[in-house]
């Protein structure tokens, strides 16, 4: 397979065979598996498998990029992560981290479940310069599609199964480039969180704003030809 469009700079089917540690990125990254993480074919949304994580220090993890500054090239202030994630248990009040970037405890970005509530969080120089947070009470044994969009000057925007949690957070401060590795399965802030469950169809995209209403979450893997970033919206600079 391929990546979708010229936006997604990073794409894991999380497909492969059972207990394997290798991610493949279709955008061609490497990304390595830390602690237990694994290729898991017991669950899955598309493709017959997922990735496991099971709580106690596993996530995989990529070099540092120009891509993972978010607010930075061409298209700036623009961008979507999205992703299907299922827990193992209910997670209740444990802060469960989805994906980050961690310099030290003063500069970080991570995007997270804590204590039923889905948020956002960019800190710089010791400074909260975006913290974005609505509450959210997923169930176990549910897969769910998560996303995340920056739509330029008009702010952030998350959504659950394509339908919005909360209201739009107006906010034009960029995310630094920080220099530090980006990780799925974890995001740190003074301490590690990890992710206890599943994840699947993991994307990165830079540059649009996928969606920026409610919307019908994709019913298929993301692919060369694929079609499904319904209502998207691309910021030019």
């Amino acid at each position: 397979m391929a990546v979708d469009d010229a936006f997604t700079i990073a794409l894991l089917h999380m497909n492969g065979t059972n207990a394997s540690t290798t991610f493949t990125d279709e955008s061609g990254k490497t990304w390595t598996a830390n602690g237990n993480a694994q290729i898991n074919t017991a669950q899955s949304v598309f493709g017959g498998a997922s990735g496991l994580f099971d709580g106690t220090g596993d996530y995989i993890s990529a070099p540092d990029s120009t891509d993972w500054q978010l607010d930075g090239g061409s298209d700036a202030n623009a961008w979507t992560m999205d992703f299907r994630v299922m827990f193992n248990g209910d997670p209740g009040t444990a802060i469960v981290g989805f994906v980050g970037q961690w310099v030290d405890s003063s500069n970080f970005w991570g995007f997270r479940l804590s204590a039923n509530t889905l948020s956002f969080w960019v800190r710089s120089a010791a400074s909260n310069i975006v913290l974005l947070s609505n509450a959210w009470n997923p169930a176990t044994a549910t897969w769910y599609h998560v996303a995340i969009v920056k739509n330029g000057t008009t702010g952030y925007m998350m959504f659950v199964d394509g339908i919005q949690v909360g209201t739009t957070q107006t906010d034009v401060s960029p995310i630094p480039n920080f220099a530090a590795s980006i990780a799925i399965g974890d995001s740190q802030d003074t301490a590690h969180h990890y992710l206890n469950g599943w994840l699947d169809e993991f994307r990165v995209s830079k540059g649009v704003a996928r969606w920026t209403a409610n919307f019908t979450p994709p019913a298929s893997a993301y692919g060369s030809s694929s079609t499904n970033t319904s209502n998207f919206f691309r910021m030019f600079n």
